[in-house]
């Protein structure tokens, strides 16, 4: 066994140094790096700070309205300024012109005529509260009862979406695309080594002194932990965001969520890429690879489909059980529906080991395809024609 690890970390060492070397790798370092920061960075950039409504009265505003409207945008996360104009005709100028979003004279309120918020519904339930608070004292209740009458709150306003939290759902569907993609690209990156490796005849000469099984292993172990790194630096910028700043409003579970996703990486590169280097060894020309994989990639991508598709927009759906579950769509799918909030712990723990034993089953067959395929040379070899060999 150490023999054959021995082996195998030679053909590791050379995989990764080929890829790390390359251009491509350089480039798309640097692409992700960017993107996972931008990702950080722009949404408070473009957020802004706290909004700002202006009122304009006749004078000096009421201090019973002053105080009213102080109340009101501490809930409402806003401020107010106040300008003080001669008249109504120069209170409804300042509005036109832009000075002020909402002007209020002689129980007229003039609102400017582009995005006034909710400033005017604020400002007209103000006004209102006061007139009728005056209109009760005048009638002889106390302030008190006054105080008790306008206590009454309107019903509690419940959101009701598809997902328990549209914030952590929306982390979810961006680690279930960034799984689909490192998988899909990974998986070609595998089988295309392998299919160059047996064109160029390199493969015949590394037969010569390891085995299939050391040669397969190698490959996939190198281009798995290319693939690693290059989601590491994808996700590392958006975790240490999260874990030090309070004000990127994700919730802490996104953390978790995202943590979770690379371990369905590893569970689904352990799933995938044996059956992608499988597919490379069938072939005779690099140019074949792409239609060899393509039973592989309507796989993942019909998972991914449904997932964007039926998942984020009703996680209560049976297909969204199926595809988070199913061991060959469980890696892409998963991920969905526990960031909806509808998957239970005994759920994942059941779809993930699910996932790891039909892995063990899909590298084994996988294996044996690569190990047989990859003696055959100068035509495409079918899958029976290598299962049927074995056989005999």
């Amino acid at each position: 066994m150490r023999a054959w690890w021995s082996g195998t970390r030679l053909v590791w060492e050379r995989g990764l140094v080929e890829n790390v070397r390359s251009k491509t790798f350089k480039i798309v370092m640097v692409l992700l790096l960017l993107a996972s920061a931008a990702a950080v960075i722009l949404p408070q950039l473009l957020a802004g700070g706290v909004t700002t409504y202006t009122l304009a009265t006749v004078g000096r505003a009421p201090a019973s309205l002053v105080a009213a409207l102080d109340a009101a945008q501490v809930k409402g996360d806003f401020t107010v300024e106040y300008l003080a104009r001669g008249g109504v005709e120069e209170v409804r100028a300042a509005v036109q012109a832009g000075d002020a979003t909402v002007g209020l004279a002689d129980e007229i309120l003039y609102v400017a005529a582009g995005d006034a918020g909710t400033f005017p519904v604020v400002v007209a339930q103000a006004v209102v509260r006061l007139e009728v608070a005056d209109r009760l004292t005048r009638a002889g209740l106390t302030p008190r009862q006054v105080a008790d009458l306008q206590s009454v709150q309107p019903p509690k306003q419940v959101t009701v979406a598809p997902v328990a939290d549209e914030k952590r759902a929306a982390v979810g569907f961006a680690v279930g695309i960034s799984l689909y993609m490192a998988l899909l690209f990974g998986g070609s990156a595998i089988a295309t080594a392998v299919a160059q490796e047996k064109a160029s005849r390199i493969s015949e000469v590394l037969l010569v002194v390891l085995r299939p099984s050391q040669i397969l292993a190698g490959t996939v172990l190198a281009v798995g932990t290319v693939t690693l790194a290059e989601i590491l630096v994808l996700a590392t910028p958006v975790l240490v965001a999260i874990g030090v700043r309070d004000d990127l409003g994700l919730p802490a579970v996104a953390a978790g969520d995202i943590a979770l996703g690379l371990a369905w990486f590893v569970i689904g590169f352990g799933l995938y890429a044996f059956l992608y280097a499988a597919c490379g060894a069938l072939v005779n020309k690099v140019t074949e690879v792409s239609s060899a994989v393509m039973p592989i990639v309507m796989i993942m991508l019909a998972a991914y489909m449904v997932s964007i598709t039926v998942t984020t927009h009703d996680p209560t759906s049976p297909w969204s059980l199926v595809i988070a579950v199913f061991p060959l769509t469980s890696p892409i799918g998963m991920p969905f529906l526990w960031a909806s909030g509808e998957a239970s712990p005994l759920l994942l723990l059941f779809s993930m080991m699910l996932a790891i034993l039909s892995a063990a089953g899909v590298i084994s067959l996988a294996s044996t395809v690569y190990r047989r395929g990859l003696l055959i040379t100068g035509r495409r070899v079918g899958v029976r024609e290598v299962i049927a060999r074995h056989r005999d």
